[in-house]
């Protein structure tokens, strides 16, 4: 199998087809003359690459990656089987999960530090809590594998589990448990519910975490945002939300939903636009990380 690309072309065509404006228009939102549309759509000439970058971001905007997700899912089969199965592409999820998903969160080691850390090796100038961070994921992802299955039902212990192996030995951050006073945000401008509140709103989420009606990207991406609004811990919100998004997407059939630190910025400008009701964004954002874990897979397959 190859790594999936939509390419420049297929882009600017989807685009005009979602939006219907006309390659004149289409060339003044990309900041080009009318020539490089042309140039690009019937003379099969590549864009600059940082054209093409403004290209894939106008694409993201007005073209709904649910379908181009729905598709992939039918060249990948059974991917929690390939995870189990394939040594290599284990290997491969464990360390860019793991890198990236501690570098959303501020974390300074690189994903060759992190590789020295699932090994055991001393990582130099990196202090103790940065290796355990990283040694403590790859263990949630070990146990998350170990245990999901097609249709898999996420439940309160399932969560609290993964909350507790994220935060093994961080004590002050109560491991495995709920948090017990406020916690300050600098990425929202909601308030976050009270101590008092958090049992009962991560119940109702997983009361119906399971129930993915007819659009089951759409409503991972919901669960997400709104265990993220929650913040129900301390410490290890986004991390153990990054771990329930992928049991999700795995148990529905999905590649896994892999976030790349390089698109933290436009992640909390998607959760921060659902504060308002405008979930597009993060939907969006969902999708791109599911065709990440496609990547992912075509490429150690």
């Amino acid at each position: 199998m190859k790594v999936f690309r939509l390419s420049d072309k297929e882009k600017l065509q989807k685009i005009l087809k979602a939006t219907g404006v006309s390659r004149s228009e289409l060339a003044r939102q990309l900041e080009v003359n009318y020539k490089a549309i042309y140039r690009w759509l019937d003379c099969g000439i590549n864009p600059h690459p940082r054209q093409s970058k403004d290209i894939d971001q106008l694409f993201k905007k007005y073209v709904d990656l649910r379908e181009v997700v729905l598709s992939l899912r039918k060249s990948a089969k059974e991917p929690i089987k390939l995870l189990r199965e394939n040594n290599k592409l284990r290997e491969k999820f464990f360390l860019e999960m793991t890198y990236n998903s501690n570098a959303i969160e501020g974390s300074r080691m690189t994903v060759k530090e992190t590789e020295l850390a699932f090994e055991g090796k001393k990582v130099k100038g990196k202090e103790l809590f940065e290796v355990l961070e990283a040694v403590n994921h790859k263990n949630a992802l070990e146990f998350l594998l170990e245990n999901i299955k097609p249709n898999f039902k996420i439940d309160e212990q399932y969560a609290l589990k993964l909350h507790s192996i994220i935060m093994y030995n961080f004590n002050n951050k109560l491991p495995g448990k709920y948090r017990t006073g406020h916690v300050n945000l600098t990425n929202t401008e909601k308030e976050l519910p009270s101590a008092q509140e958090v049992p009962l709103r991560v119940g109702k989420l997983l009361k119906n975490i399971n129930n993915y009606g007819k659009d089951a990207i759409g409503k991972i991406a919901l669960d997400h945002y709104e265990f993220e609004a929650i913040h129900p811990f301390f410490d290890g919100n986004g991390r153990v939300g990054r771990l329930i998004t992928l049991t999700q997407t795995l148990s529905k059939g999905f590649a896994p939903a892999l976030l790349k630190v390089d698109d933290r910025y436009k992640y909390y400008m998607a959760l921060g636009k659902a504060d308002f009701g405008d979930y597009k964004n993060i939907i969006q954002m969902i999708c791109d990380s599911i065709i990440e874990g496609y990547n992912l897979f075509f490429q150690a397959i």
